[in-house]
């Protein structure tokens, strides 16, 4: 008998094809599965290695034995009168049919399939609440909801930098050196590089590296030292695979200490590792990724000793960054960087000390045009510009600044932030404000301030208790973080009509950052909604002692006024707050309203129209109302009385149709933009009374008191259903106030 007949008699090819069949199933379950567990790669190497060796030893093992009745035995020990290999070929080729059939339908369904694998990210969403999903991730799309999305093989977190120089106050340079390398990789657009605020927390840690690249959503790690001594420094940078923990790349450069020197390595790291990422720059990138801030190794010092104390986002510490930055731009007036970091430090002191925003915009705006003359593709430079636009109310040139500034700078992630904050004015533009929060959040996923906008943004399409429960869970994870505090007290009072509460939270932010003007205002409000005049007032003389003059401070005294003082007393302090609020260009709506509620229509008008020309432009309604609709019915009112009835019931009708048509779809809570206004304008006292009852019911008490004030609510004074809300209203406040007198935390300042 040939050899082919007897390997067909032994049934040796059908088991060499049942078994390659098998291991190629094998092979491509054990990817999918290895794949989702997150195993190495050596795993599904050793599998195919132990299958592609167990294909010889079956094809022999079928050669030498026989399949008989009495069990396994050598081929040359079996009776060729009684064997069953005939049998135990039809069973092997009935075998291969049901295999090849599997695999068939497994490359169909791989081929077809729309749905993706199972994976371990379906699964834990699978295991998520619905509840949970609502508190996560409000109002977003499916594909949203992983939080651990597909990570790019392209992406990158820089550790901090050790210092390994003798000295300590060099710890800011080593600090220095880590923020500028990431500045620089931030400006290649394929990497996604993350923000310097969330790596800082990994200072000094412990941590596998696989941990920190997991929590951070990265796919490679890197770590550094500085060294400096001397005119010498040494840095050392090695580049991880997050998956394997092993070393991609890494290099020890050894320089003499000069700026040139400085740059030319933090250019040559970037480049290597876009190199080792298979990140390709555009020539645009390139060249400014090989830009050279400066040449004065002075001037580049003070920028980074200005950089750390800009990053405490501490008053103090602010005004001593600022005198760093000033140092720099002394020393080389060509450091286009260092200007910018002057005018961020200046605008970081308008919110969180108490410099006033009309004094620090026009320093903002020359340090930035210096910044941009200089260096016309500094990123950096057009998000801190278009927060000038904004004050100057050039909303358009703000959004091109933004975009321009995520264009040159994509990895920015303060710029997504700032725009989606820009966005936020406009609430049927929801979804884009919480697509670019969420961009600035994976580029900076523990920053303190952008998880705080984005439980804002939750709030701005109405997902209340999303946006409570991320809140609280921001308290929990950076319990010093005053603004925190002040956004749920402002949450509790908008939402849940919880004004004790209110004022615990602003309390607390308070005593997080007594030097904050924005705290103590927003502890006098609550105190001025609560009825509490002693307390308000106590508050208020804070604030005075502060910065008297601050806007903030002029607004908080006229609104103490019109709640507690005469009429006489509201137009003498109007009177008084004008002038100031002119010279300082702080002039708004607000100013307005205290002239309304003295009653004083033609005054009102001068005042709205002094703070926002464009309600007398109807050409300028369409974006004026997607940003302002919520005065747009007390305009309206105004206009009707002052000799203008067209206008106001063409912008009365404008401002309806936004609210009927737009509002629904991008927030849950529509009433809370109180469209009651627009009811009264309009004289139906029906739907004015259905919409407060709604409000009240919702708890949307932010200013109710105050806003009832003025006359727009006189037809309903005498009614019984706004009787009884009135009466509601201050049993509720006085329940709340009595459990506020009652509690440790409310004894004030």
């Amino acid at each position: 008998m040939s050899l082919f007949n007897e390997l067909k008699r032994r049934n040796v090819f059908r088991v060499g094809i049942a078994y390659v069949i098998v291991a190629w199933l094998v092979l491509q379950v054990a990817d999918v599965v290895l794949n989702n567990i997150t195993a190495p790669d050596w795993v599904f190497q050793v599998i195919m290695l132990v299958l592609g060796i167990g294909l010889p030893v079956v094809l022999v093992f079928a050669w030498a034995f026989e399949l008989t009745p009495e069990g396994i035995k050598r081929d040359k020990d079996v009776d060729r009168s009684e064997s069953i290999t005939p049998q135990t070929g039809k069973k092997l080729n009935t075998a291969i049919l049901v295999l090849m059939a599997l695999a068939i339908v497994y490359l169909l369904f791989d081929k077809f399939s729309e749905s993706e694998p199972f994976s371990r990210e379906a699964n834990n969403q699978a295991a998520i609440s619905n509840e949970e999903k609502r508190t996560l991730t409000p109002g977003i799309s499916e594909p949203a909801l992983d939080s651990e999305k597909q990570i790019s093989r392209q992406s990158i977190a820089v550790l901090p930098f050790d210092n390994r120089s003798p000295r300590a106050e060099d710890e800011y340079f080593a600090e220095g050196i880590h923020d500028d390398l990431l500045t620089n990789l931030s400006r290649i657009g394929a990497l996604k590089v993350i923000s310097r605020t969330s790596v800082l927390r990994y200072r000094d840690t412990e941590q596998p590296i696989p941990e920190i690249a997991k929590e951070l959503g990265v796919a490679t790690v890197m770590e550094g030292a500085v060294q400096r001594s001397g005119n010498q420094v040494r840095i050392n940078v090695q580049l991880i695979d997050a998956q394997t923990d092993e070393h991609l790349w890494a290099e020890i450069f050894d320089r003499e200490l000069t700026a040139e020197n400085l740059f030319s390595i933090q250019s040559e790291i970037s480049e290597a590792i876009a190199g080792a990422l298979q990140a390709t720059l555009t020539p645009e990138e390139e060249q400014r990724v090989n830009s050279r801030p400066t040449e004065d190794l002075a001037a580049y010092d003070a920028y980074l000793r200005g950089r750390q104390l800009m990053a405490t986002r501490n008053s103090e510490k602010l005004e001593e960054a600022i005198e760093e930055f000033r140092t720099a731009v002394t020393l080389d007036p060509q450091f286009a960087l260092a200007w910018v970091g002057l005018a961020d430090s200046y605008n970081l002191l308008s919110g969180y000390g108490s410099f006033p925003t009309n004094q620090s915009i026009p320093l903002q705006e020359e340090a930035l045009d210096r910044a941009l003359a200089l260096d016309p593709d500094l990123g950096e430079a057009y998000a801190s510009m278009a927060d000038v636009h904004v004050f100057h109310r050039r909303f358009e040139q703000a959004e091109a600044a933004y975009q321009k500034a995520i264009e040159l700078s994509p990895n920015y992630a303060t710029a997504y932030q700032w725009y989606g904050l820009h966005l936020y004015r406009y609430p049927a533009r929801a979804d884009e404000a919480l697509a670019l929060v969420r961009k600035a959040v994976e580029l900076d996923p523990v920053s303190p301030i952008v998880q705080l906008n984005l439980g804002v943004a939750y709030l701005s399409i109405g997902e209340v208790n999303a946006a409570e429960q991320h809140l609280l869970r921001l308290v929990e994870l950076h319990p010093t973080f005053s603004r925190t505090y002040w956004s749920l007290s402002r949450l509790e009072a908008r939402f849940n009509g919880r004004l004790d509460e209110s004022l615990r939270y602003a309390i607390e932010g308070r005593r997080s950052d007594p030097g904050g003007l924005l705290n103590l205002n927003r502890e006098a409000n609550v105190y001025t909604q609560l009825g509490d005049q002693e307390a308000a007032e106590r508050v208020l003389s804070r604030m005075e002692e502060m910065n008297a003059d601050h806007p903030m401070t002029i607004y908080r005294t006229l609104r103490f006024t019109a709640e507690f003082g005469s009429k006489v007393a509201l137009r003498e302090t109007l009177n008084w707050a004008l002038p100031r609020l002119q010279e300082q260009n702080a002039l708004n709506m607000n100013a307005g309203y205290n002239a309304l509620i003295l009653g004083d229509l033609d005054w009102t008008r001068q005042l709205f129209l002094a703070a926002i020309p464009e309600w007398g432009e109807p050409d300028q309604w369409d974006d004026l109302l997607a940003r302002e609709f919520g005065e747009a019915c007390i305009v309206s009112w105004i206009f009707d009385r002052t000799g203008d009835p067209e206008l106001g019931a063409d912008l009365r009708r404008e401002a309806m149709r936004y609210f009927d048509e737009y509002l629904p779809a991008v927030t849950r809570h529509p009433d809370e933009y109180n469209p009651e206004l627009c009811y009264l304008a309009e004289g139906n006292l029906e739907l004015a009374l259905a919409s407060l009852e709604t409000q009240f019911t919702h708890g949307h008490l932010e200013s109710w008191r105050h806003r009832h004030r003025l006359p727009l609510y006189d037809p309903l004074r005498d009614e019984p259903r706004y009787v009884e809300l009135t009466q509601r209203f201050d049993a509720l406040t006085a329940e709340q106030r009595a459990r506020v007198q009652a509690a440790d935390w409310s004894k004030g300042p």
